[in-house]
């Protein structure tokens, strides 16, 4: 099921595992696999990937991370062969509760962290993921929606140039799923799959779940608490709030475009019409 090398590694670190769970969540179609595995009281998660971003986040940017205070899963081992990427990671076990789920400052924290120790710099990532919005995207956008909606989402492209332009390293997807909470209450950020650059706003509008507020009172509280870090640091965010704010609601509404699109093909029917419909009203409402 493993390759060799990392068989070998946890028989003669750890011993024999116990059992083994595949994961879900993961997408197989781009040749990402995902287990738990059990060895006595201990558990670790076995990734493997196509794409060498999420390899080189373990293998090569975790001491960085772990200096900068962007806690991540412990790297126990990584190995590649040919186009498989493998990681064995710490199993995170405790969930981000839903109560924390709508700006919490810690989580809040930890993407600054990111953002401002990559500001103006990149880092060692093969092919980091492209941010964009390209013609496909639109014409893809206007064959899943209800007619009419062609002028709302030509005007959120055109206004939503700012978040993509590349500012720092970002996550990608750090969506509320791809958080774990240790036995020390430490947050954990997992899953680089999408790891990139481009605006903060993106990484902080996939922080929430849904499609946001309608009175953008989250999206508001959200860049609030951000910019708040960057008020203690020695760089002057380029942005206000308010700026800001709209930023995130664009990224927003972008992020879940592009998910649906992307995964139009996979996701269950009953699932596919809910989220249309939700980013349908959303695009009703308007940006403004």
């Amino acid at each position: 099921m493993f390759p060799y090398a990392i068989e070998d590694f946890l028989l003669k670190t750890y011993g024999h595992w116990t059992k083994i769970e595949k994961l879900n969540g993961v997408n197989e179609g781009k040749g990402i696999s995902c287990f738990r595995l059990f060895i006595g009281d201990k558990s670790f998660i076995i990734k493997k990937a196509k794409e060498k971003r999420e390899y080189d986040v373990y293998n090569s940017l975790s001491r960085f991370f772990k200096d900068k205070k962007i806690l991540i899963p412990f790297v126990y081992y990584t190995y590649h062969e040919e186009t498989d990427y493998w990681v064995v990671i710490e199993d995170v076990s405790g969930h981000l509760p839903k109560e924390r789920w709508t700006g919490d400052r810690e989580q809040i924290k930890l993407l600054f962290n990111l953002h401002f120790n990559t500001w103006n710099k990149t880092l060692n990532i093969d092919k980091p993921f492209n941010f964009s919005w390209d013609e496909k995207l639109i014409k893809n956008s206007l064959s899943l929606f209800p007619s009419g909606l062609e002028e709302a989402i030509e005007q959120l492209h055109s206004k939503s140039e700012t978040i993509f332009s590349p500012f720092c390293c970002i996550s990608g997807d750090p969506n509320p799923t791809n958080w774990g909470i240790r036995n020390n209450n430490e947050l954990v950020l997992f899953d680089w799959e999408r790891i990139g650059y481009a605006s903060p706003a993106i990484d902080l509008a996939i922080t929430m779940p849904g499609l946001g507020t309608i009175d953008k009172s989250l999206e508001f509280n959200i860049a609030s608490t951000y910019i708040s870090f960057w008020k203690d640091s020695s760089v002057e965010f380029p942005y206000s709030v308010q700026e800001l704010t709209e930023q995130i609601v664009m990224a927003k509404m972008w992020s879940a475009l592009d998910f649906l699109v992307n995964n139009a093909d996979t996701l269950k029917e009953e699932l596919l019409v809910f989220h249309i419909t939700q980013l349908h009203e959303k695009f009703k409402i308007g940006l403004s």
